[in-house]
């Protein structure tokens, strides 16, 4: 998108403390490291860095000018636009980039499930239009601001990702998107500590739709989507899910172990579909749902749709999968909460019902507040009853948890204790499971980063199917 330095000074009500010679900028960075030569550099402060500190890099690699609150002047013919507070001019430069986009935008929100649900809505729908959707989880403030400022403005459909984890951040994250569209994956215990339950946690995300907004896509499978409907009138809401009940919903499931592909059936009014795709988890299936009525409703074929899906790939740490020596091994360690903590173990339960060795990598669910404690508990609860033949626990949470209630198992040598990811690691470079048939499945926090506990080796050397 291309921002004129007189309309950078308009939107953001920056003093233009030196000018140029660009005539425009092709849209925003906030990382010089990933800087395009001919964007604005946003000089940013963080609570590690402060991206003043790059703001001489950023213009040795091609940026024409900088947003700034501070600036050593220099011999550099770059624009220089300050303002007292970069992070609010860059929602301004977002909001205003917003309401230069002519197409369609659908914006997308829940305790899980955001992510996944974004790759199938571009997947399907770029068959037939132009669309662009918000790069890996930039789904804050700043990475939905900076990600509408690189849009380009002829695409018909936009697909954005809006997540939060403390109150007045939707109604920010509202305002800079106004979407055509607003999708509700799930509702569940994330982010506590700054919304306090998830009754609002639903308050809070229900203020994404704006006047604009004509249609919701709502999954019904958790109770408190029923608030959904109590608060929001005079909306088109078309339900999704498990239930028969629903407008769409996924009717049946079935993952071949020897495949792994799944053959789903989905029942959308009076028209039943059945197709494989790729997809380990019931769930994933679900998130499918919103993007498949709409790819319908647009005249875009069942066949069509699975040719989209054929060669789908969950994104990176949400279900990605490999094989190695035997066994599947399967990356859902970008984030964790309760809810999403339970499918997986559902799921490797599934599959030793098939004859599999199961193993778990669990980390630590964060962001949980004041249920933290017990929502571990709860959890460590379940994986003594479940069929796991080996469970490696990370972190300090899970270690309270595990010697509070699995005193047994860890003395079985069924449940390993680890502090960090890479000595888990370091474990698994030395143990494997050695069945004919096996599966391990690594799920934590983000801040953990779990996917570091997965030996290089096995990546490298993983079997292509």
């Amino acid at each position: 998108m291309k921002f004129y330095p007189q309309e950078i000074v308009e939107i953001t009500q920056a003093e233009m403390q030196k000018t140029g010679k660009a005539p425009f900028f092709e849209g925003v960075a906030i990382d010089s490291r990933s800087l395009k030569a001919g964007q604005l550099f946003v000089a940013l402060k963080g609570e590690r860095t402060d991206g003043h500190l790059f703001v001489k890099e950023a213009i040795k690699k091609g940026a024409p000018g900088v947003l700034v609150s501070r600036f050593e002047d220099g011999e550099e013919e770059t624009y220089v636009f300050r303002v007292p507070d970069t992070f609010l001019a860059l929602q301004h430069l977002g909001r205003g980039a917003s309401q230069k986009l002519s197409g369609y935008k659908i914006a997308i929100t829940g305790t899980v499930g955001k992510t996944t649900c974004k790759s199938f809505f571009a997947s399907l729908l770029s068959r037939r239009f132009l669309v662009e959707a918000t790069p890996q989880s930039f789904n804050t403030v700043i990475g939905v601001a900076s990600s509408i400022a690189n849009f380009k403005e002829n695409n018909d459909y936009l697909i954005i990702e809006a997540g939060i984890s403390k109150k007045k951040e939707m109604e920010e994250l509202a305002e800079i998107i106004d979407p055509h569209m607003v999708v509700f994956t799930s509702f569940g215990e994330g982010h506590l500590e700054g919304l306090g339950s998830v009754e609002e946690v639903v308050k809070e995300k229900i203020k994404l739709v704006r006047e604009k907004t004509e249609i919701i896509y709502l999954n019904t499978d958790q109770k408190w989507s029923g608030l959904v409907g109590e608060k929001i009138e005079g909306k088109k809401i078309i339900s999704f899910g498990f239930s028969p009940a629903n407008h769409i919903y996924l009717k049946s499931f079935s993952l071949d172990p020897l495949t792994w592909k799944a053959k789903i059936e989905i029942k959308m009014g009076e028209n039943d579909f059945c197709f494989f795709a790729p997809f380990l988890f019931p769930e994933v299936a679900v998130m499918l749902l919103p993007a498949f009525h709409l790819a319908c409703k647009l005249g875009i074929g069942v066949e069509e749709i699975e040719g989209s899906l054929r060669d789908w790939q969950p994104p990176q740490g949400r279900g990605n999968f490999f094989f190695y020596q035997g066994g599947i091994v399967i990356d859902d360690s970008y984030n964790a909460n309760p809810l999403s903590s339970r499918k997986s173990l559902q799921f490797l339960d599934s599959l030793a019902c098939h004859g599999f060795e199961t193993w778990g990598v669990w980390g630590d669910m964060l962001e949980l507040g004041g249920v933290s404690a017990e929502a571990h508990r709860e959890f460590l609860r379940e994986l003594k009853k479940s069929s796991l033949s080996r469970t490696l626990l990370v972190g300090e949470e899970m270690k309270r948890a595990a010697e509070e209630i699995a005193k047994e198992e860890i003395q079985e040598g069924r449940f390993l204790l680890f502090s960090t990811s890479l000595e888990v690691r370091e474990f698994l470079s030395r143990y494997t499971p050695r069945g004919e048939r096996w599966a391990i499945l690594f799920k934590g926090s983000r801040k953990l980063e779990l996917e570091k506990a997965i030996p290089p080796e096995w990546r490298e050397n993983h079997e292509r199917d």
